[in-house]
C-alpha cells in the first residue's frame, strides 16, 4: 500500500534518469497497485495515481524491458495514450498479445502500429478484427508517403481514378 501524498514521488522517481534499473520494478509497482484505505478503494487518490502514472507511462515503458513489467504497465493504460505510444514507437507489436488480452482491436492502435515500415504487415493482419467504420478509418489516418516510405525512394503512386462510365 502506497500512501497517497507520495504519488508525485514516485512520478517524479519514474521520469527520473538516475533512477538505477534494480529500482524500477518497485517504482512500477507503487504506481499500479490501486489506492486503498482503511474503508476500501480510495477514489480521491486512485485518481492521483492515475494522473501520476499516465505522466510517468511513456518514459517507464521506454526503460522497460521485462514482458511481465510491461503488461502491468499496458494494462493501466487507457486507448488514446497506446495509440498515442504505438505511433511514437515506444509500444510495438511484440506489445500486442498484453494489450489484445484485455482489449478489442481499435482503429488508433493500428494506425499507430503502421506508422512504422516494421510493423506494416502486422497492423495489416489486425483490420479484419476491426468493425468497418474503423477500417475506414484507419484508411483515412494512414498516409503511406508520411509514414512507410523509406528516405530516398519514390513516393507511392496515386490511386487511378475510378473508370469512368458514360450514358
Amino acid at each position: 500500500m502506497v500512501n497517497a501524498r507520495t504519488y508525485p514521488l514516485w512520478r517524479g522517481l519514474a521520469m527520473s534518469e538516475d533512477l538505477p534499473q534494480e529500482a524500477l520494478k518497485t517504482v512500477v509497482e507503487a504506481l499500479c497497485a490501486p489506492a486503498i484505505s482503511l474503508h476500501g478503494i480510495d477514489s480521491q487518490a486512485d485518481r492521483w495515481r492515475e494522473e501520476a502514472l499516465k505522466a510517468a507511462l511513456p518514459t517507464l515503458l521506454a526503460r522497460t524491458s521485462a514482458k511481465r513489467l510491461r503488461n502491468r504497465l499496458l494494462v493501466q493504460a487507457d486507448e488514446k495514450m497506446l495509440a498515442a505510444l504505438a505511433a511514437d514507437g515506444t509500444v510495438t507489436t511484440a506489445d500486442l498479445p498484453a494489450i489484445l488480452r484485455t482489449r478489442r482491436v481499435w482503429a488508433g492502435l493500428v494506425a499507430g502500429l503502421a506508422r512504422h515500415p516494421d510493423q506494416v504487415e502486422a497492423a495489416i493482419a489486425l483490420l479484419p478484427r476491426l468493425p468497418g467504420y474503423e477500417v475506414e478509418q484507419v484508411v483515412r489516418d494512414w498516409d503511406l508517403d508520411r509514414h512507410t516510405r523509406v528516405e530516398g525512394t519514390a513516393p507511392a503512386p496515386r490511386s487511378p481514378p475510378g473508370p469512368v462510365v458514360s450514358r
